[in-house]
């Protein structure tokens, strides 16, 4: 995954996250020592957090720095049910189940 990519899935990541907690970016700037800008430019791609924002990030989030870093669910329609489909033959017969159950529901919603 190129640099681009990765910043951009970042602050997609980072920008939910934010919004899970009800924060306005000037809040979240607040509680990282940032100001509103520069989370923008976060949550826009156009920067990369500091080593010590991801930290703060973290705190914030109550989670590590490695979980600002999981944004799977965020990739690309394609790159998701192609994931999906790696990851079938891994299941046995109670969570292949399971998975068509979920699809099921989801589908006749």
């Amino acid at each position: 995954m190129d640099d681009k990519k990765v910043k951009i899935l970042l602050g997609k990541r980072i920008k939910q996250l934010r919004q899970s907690k009800n924060y306005t970016q000037f809040v979240l700037g607040e509680k990282i020592d940032i100001n509103q800008r520069q989370v923008a430019q976060i949550e826009s791609g156009k920067s990369f957090p500091s080593l010590s924002t991801l930290v703060k990030l973290a705190k914030v989030y109550d989670c590590e720095i490695k979980d600002l870093f999981n944004y799977d669910h965020l990739e690309d329609e394609s790159i998701l049910k192609k994931n999906i489909i790696q990851i079938l033959p891994e299941l046995n017969t109670k969570d292949t189940q399971l998975l068509h159950a979920i699809a099921k529901i989801i589908k006749d919603i």
